[in-house]
Order: C-alpha cells, then sequence, then structure tokens
C-alpha cells in the first residue's frame, strides 16, 4: 500500500527532525543518537521489504491485528477502555493513530525506532546523573549498539516502551533523592504507572520506590525515637507513601499476570475455570499456583522437542525444591541459553545476546563496592533484583526470556557502565 509505505516513512522523517534536535541541545549524545536511529530503522526497512526479523511474527502480528481491530469496532471511544488490565494497551495506542491516520505496520514500527532511540538517550542521561559524561558516553554507545534492542526497537512490541517509560522512572527517581521536589515524585508514578499498563508486573518497582523511600524517612529521623517538631508531619506521611501497597493487601485491586492478594495464596472458581480438569485439584495454596506457573512457563513454542524451554530438571515439585532453584532459574533468565542449551541454528542468536548480559554483570561485580554505597545505585540493584526475582518464576523458555530481560538493560547498562571497556580506533596510517 502506497498510503502505508508514505506513513512509515513520513514517521521517519519526523523522527529525524526531532533526533536533530535533542542532538543539538546535547551535543555530546550526536554519534551515537544518530548510529541508534540509523540502524533501528534501517532493520525496519529491512522488515518491511526485504527479511523478516526474528520474532517479527507471533506477539508482534497480534498486537498490529488487534489495532486494526480496535481501530475498526471502537475508533476514538478506544480511550475509554485504555486503562483496562490487560495485554493489549499497545494495540489500544495503536488504534488511536489507525483512527486518526490510516493503517500502516510500518508506522508503528518507526514508533518503536522512535521509543528505542528515545530509551537511549534516557540511559545515556540516567548514566550522566549517575557517573558524569565519560560513563554516560560509553553507555551511550552500549544502548545504540545492543543487538537485541537494536531488533525490538524494530518490532511491534512492547520491550521498547517499558524500557523508556521506566528508564524515565528511574531518572526522576534519582533526581527526587537529590532533591527531594514532589514533582520528581509525581514523574516516578507517572514513569511507572505507564510502562505497567504496557505489562503490569512492572508496576511492583513503584512498590518498591515506596518502601524504599518510607525506611529511608524512618532512618533520616532515627526511626523517629526522637525527632523535631518541624518532621512531625512525616508521620502523617508514612501511611500515605504505602497506601498503595496496602490496597493491595486488602484486595482492592489486582496485578496483570500476578493477580490480587486474594488468588495469590487460593484461586476463586472462575480462576480455577481457566486449568485444564487434570491440574484444578492440584491447585491448592501458593506453593501449587508457583509449581503449575512454572510448570506452565517451561515449555518450548509449538511444544517443540528441540526448542527454547529451560531443562525439565528446573521444574520444581515441592516447596524446598523452589527454593533452591529459583537461583537456578534466576540464572537461566539472565544468561540462557548456554553452550549445552543450543539444539538448533537460531538459538546461536541468544547465545551471542546472553554474552552481552554475562559481559555487564562482570562490569557490575567489579564496582560492587561503590554500587553499594551509593543510595541512588542502592535502589536501581534492588529495583533490578526484584525484577529478575520475579520474572524467573513466569519465564521458562529462552526465547522469551531474551525479550523479558531487555525490559531492564536500561539499569543493566547504567550501573554497570563506569567498567564498561571504552572502544577507541585508531587511524591507518
Amino acid at each position: 500500500m502506497i498510503t502505508e509505505n508514505l506513513l512509515g516513512w513520513l514517521t521517519l522523517f519526523l523522527l529525524l527532525i526531532v533526533t536533530f534536535f535533542i542532538v543539538k541541545k546535547y551535543p555530546k549524545t550526536k554519534n551515537f543518537l544518530i548510529v541508534a536511529i540509523f540502524l533501528r530503522s534501517l532493520f525496519v526497512i529491512l522488515d518491511q521489504y526485504f527479511i523478516a526479523l526474528p520474532d517479527s511474527t507471533g506477539d508482534a502480528i497480534i498486537f498490529e491485528h488487534k489495532a486494526f481491530f480496535y481501530s475498526e469496532k471502537y475508533g476514538m471511544s478506544i480511550i475509554f477502555n485504555l486503562f483496562n488490565q490487560d495485554s493489549f494497551f499497545i494495540s489500544k495506542f495503536i488504534s488511536i493513530f489507525y483512527t486518526l491516520l490510516d493503517r500502516s505496520d510500518m508506522m508503528v514500527k518507526m514508533f518503536s525506532v522512535g521509543f528505542g532511540t528515545a530509551s537511549v538517550f534516557l540511559i545515556y542521561r540516567l548514566t550522566f546523573i549517575l557517573w558524569g559524561s565519560h560513563a554516560a558516553s560509553k553507555a551511550g554507545w552500549f544502548a545504540a549498539l545492543f543487538p537485541s534492542l537494536i531488533l525490538y526497537s524494530s518490532l511491534i512490541l512492547r520491550e521498547v516502551y517499558v524500557i523508556f517509560f521506566l528508564t524515565y522512572a528511574l531518572i526522576n527517581f534519582v533526581y527526587f533523592l537529590d532533591k527531594g521536589k514532589i514533582t520528581y515524585f509525581i514523574k516516578v508514578f507517572f514513569g511507572f504507572f505507564i510502562t505497567s499498563l504496557f505489562h503490569g508486573p512492572m508496576i511492583l518497582g513503584f512498590f518498591i520506590f515506596l518502601i524504599y523511600i518510607f525506611f529511608r524517612i524512618l532512618k533520616k529521623n532515627n526511626y523517629f525515637l526522637y525527632f523535631k517538631k518541624k518532621n512531625l508531619y512525616l508521620l502523617f506521611l508514612l501511611p500515605i507513601l504505602l497506601t498503595p501497597i496496602i490496597a493491595f493487601f486488602l484486595g482492592y485491586y489486582s496485578i496483570p499476570k500476578i493477580g490480587d492478594i486474594k488468588n495469590i495464596g487460593t484461586f476463586k472458581d472462575r480462576d480455577i475455570g481457566s486449568f485444564k480438569d487434570n491440574d484444578r485439584s492440584k491447585i491448592r495454596n501458593i506453593e501449587d499456583i508457583l509449581i503449575w506457573k512454572i510448570n506452565k512457563a517451561t515449555k518450548s513454542s509449538s511444544n517443540s522437542v528441540s526448542g527454547a524451554s529451560y531443562p525439565l530438571w528446573t521444574i520444581p515439585n515441592d516447596m524446598k525444591e523452589i527454593i533452591y532453584l529459583t537461583p537456578v532459574r534466576i540464572i537461566y533468565f539472565l544468561y540462557a541459553p548456554f553452550p549445552w542449551d543450543v539444539k538448533r541454528f537460531k538459538h546461536l542468536v541468544g547465545l551471542f545476546d546472553a554474552i552481552f548480559y554475562i559481559y555487564l554483570s562482570l562490569c557490575i561485580l567489579q564496582n560492587r563496592k561503590i554500587l553499594l554505597e551509593d543510595s541512588r545505585t542502592r535502589f536501581l540493584i534492588i529495583i533490578l533484583i526484584m525484577y529478575v526475582f520475579v520474572y524467573s518464576f513466569g519465564v521458562g523458555n529462552f526465547g522469551t526470556g531474551i525479550r523479558h530481560r531487555l525490559k531492564f538493560i536500561g539499569i543493566l547498562i547504567a550501573i554497570a557502565a563506569p567498567k564498561i571497556a571504552r572502544i577507541k580506533f585508531s587511524k591507518i596510517k
């Protein structure tokens, strides 16, 4: 379709204009941002006209088709259903542009290019705030050239949107710690809220933020063993900070993919109806639910024997096995596939991706003392550990794991940046 291609190229043109203004304001970002938008848009063009990129089918097609369905059925009234808790917020978002303009998957891929390139810039900014320009430059280049980040910045998937809004939230968290202004607190909430619309469990990061601030206030005021009258208002602020967490534990709302407090431990009738008959009698408590979810997640796409699922021995049978297998599943989530897991040629792509995560982890370990001493980076480590822990229960396939672990690439790069090697190109004489 001429219209489809035209909308895609016009979107790219607008992105180039926006990038021009960013590099004009931040000259040090010029080289890596230009490379970032060039590589991402090149991948879109390749996918659109020449070859199908990895992961360009499956969920990417479902999200796009769902967006067209929403546009045809609801039009602009989809806005009233925009915040329903489901997995298709990205489709609803896209459908608004389909309604206003026209259906164009190339245009939507360029949206991903825009958010992907903007994510590179935000990773640079987060690193700059933490470490200064030298480390930020390395982080910017690393993000610009990170293979899976390039790939998923070229597809109609949720990852780059999650990275963008999560990094935005973390930048404002750092500003909030440094300056204590309420506007930064609001921006932190906004960032976590929007990223959770794209993928529900991301809202847990906001819970960790509230708990972190709660204990920070307590510590700064000597746990209120003695305090000045001017700090009396903090006694009223502390319970307000924990209101979202308290509301969750009282069962007033649920988190997509996780549920509410009432059905984390035991399922309701409507939840049990989603299980197969031979599974229903086994679901009695939190232990059974975790085992069921892990077992369900640990499978290859299309139930292929030579697929990307974790080994069957990583599936626990009881709480004792859940405890000692959780670190194993975390390692698989972050670094799989390992050489012994490679059964197909395309698995080598995952092996190549894992090398970058191993490298970033080594950089973090080398800098661990400084990271733990700084309250800002200490929080980033806490929130990273929490996310990895939670996602390790719901991911049992390293094909899926590549996508999910990418959501946290901004945190990894930002805290690893000081130890990332700087590549220098010497002139050939």
